[in-house]
């Protein structure tokens, strides 16, 4: 009997640790809906006016910047070097946009780091 317990300990050990590795429960995709709700959420801490928040989220929901890029097949240096590129682009948007070069520099810092203040990201190999 006590070998069935233990054999069936390490069962559920296996399971959970399977079920872990695979994302659990909570990582389902956001629908753009939520995604402009959480991004507006985050810029509040800037005090930007309501037509101010709206460009920026439109600016940062636009993906045209970001077509055609694979970053898979990319080298990391090249990879950043596109996402200044299109950081640089947006926040030069922002600026026709109305917002001030400070509070652009902001935002831009900002939508850099991840919510929730998480580091860097393993990538998948």
């Amino acid at each position: 009997m006590k070998k069935v317990i233990a054999l069936f300990s390490i069962a559920v050990c296996f399971a959970a640790t399977s079920a872990m590795a695979q994302g659990g429960g909570g990582g389902q995709q956001m629908t753009p809906e939520q995604r402009i709700a959480a991004m507006k959420e985050r810029l509040k801490p800037l005090g930007l006016t309501d037509v101010q928040n709206d460009s920026v989220v439109a600016i940062y929901m636009d993906r045209s910047m970001m077509a055609g890029m694979n970053f898979r097949d990319m080298s990391p240096e090249d990879r950043a070097a596109k996402m200044k590129e299109v950081s640089d682009a947006r926040k030069a948007r922002m600026l026709k946009a109305g917002l001030s070069a400070d509070a652009a520099g902001k935002v831009v810092e900002l939508m850099s780091q991840r919510p929730g203040g998480g580091g860097g990201g393993g990538g998948r190999q």
